[in-house]
């Protein structure tokens, strides 16, 4: 499989952390993996075969390009043949800006991009499929979303501020941020939920989540108990207890079903990490 990451124009950078591409003519992962919880949500221009969701055993078919909402529990699918994909990833709240929809609408799952982002979309699927290279995707897409952003709103401002502050700082409390930012903390959950589509407590527990995946991956600690401690869980009950409400399975667990895509978005995961989330 071939794996890229391309940066979006200076402009979208505060919005979008990368457009990548994945292209693959044999079927790259094994018949189930998992689309982890990571605070992104994604539009992504399949021009490749395509995949299906597993939902209670049965596989449901994710047709032609879509957007995968943001994961509050990890997403079980099922990719086992060709792969010719252009993605666009957005940092948290940054959909906001180009669909105007409130993102907790379109959490946890994959829509459609005719039922969320409308026929200019369609027609940037049309030209992206005609691109002959990647530079040439990155450059149409750049000048397309430029084109449609506008001027950011009040709820959009307060919630990128007031996460960027949270995720740089997930020793503080979440009432603590609310005396900072001057709010309460339904106003809060509400602006986060809008604008990111999780609450500030769900952010924080994906954000410790990714932590301690990356540090599982990373073999510097001899024990879970201790990945548990590194990772600002209050004790291994608490670390197993939140991983399996994001993941569905133990760490333990989780490290032995050996996910390809989670051992590829690896690099991706520390990038995000060691920059908070890159807010």
């Amino acid at each position: 499989m071939i794996y890229r990451e391309f940066k979006p124009h200076p402009l979208l950078a505060p919005y979008i952390e990368c457009y990548w591409k994945a292209d693959a003519d044999k079927p790259p992962f094994r018949d189930t993996e998992s689309l982890i919880p990571d605070g992104t949500i994604e539009l992504m221009f399949n021009f490749g075969d395509d995949y299906a969701q597993i939902k209670n055993g049965a596989k449901e078919t994710v047709k032609g390009s879509h957007i995968i909402g943001i994961r509050k529990q990890a997403l079980q699918i099922s990719q086992t043949s060709r792969q010719h994909i252009f993605s666009i990833r957005f940092r948290p709240g940054g959909s906001y800006p180009f669909f105007h929809i409130p993102a907790h609408l379109f959490a946890n799952g994959f829509w459609g991009i005719g039922e969320l982002a409308g026929r200019d979309y369609r027609e940037l699927e049309e030209r992206l499929y005609e691109a002959k290279a990647d530079h040439e995707r990155v450059t149409i897409t750049d000048r397309f979303l430029l084109s449609r952003l506008h001027q950011e709103n009040d709820d959009y401002d307060f919630a990128v501020r007031s996460s960027r502050w949270l995720l740089q700082n997930p020793e503080s409390s979440i009432a603590e941020a609310c005396r900072l930012f001057g709010t309460h903390y339904k106003q809060l959950e509400r602006k986060f939920s809008q604008v990111i589509g999780v609450t500030p407590t769900e952010l924080l527990k994906i954000q410790r989540f990714n932590r301690a995946i990356l540090t599982m991956y990373s073999c510097q600690y001899r024990s879970l108990t201790d990945v548990a401690y590194a990772c600002g869980y209050y004790d291994q009950s608490h670390f197993i207890r939140e991983f399996r409400q994001l993941s569905g399975l133990s760490p333990r667990q989780f490290l032995k079903e050996q996910f390809t895509i989670v051992q590829v978005i690896q690099p991706v995961l520390a990038e995000r990490l060691s920059k908070s989330y890159n807010l």
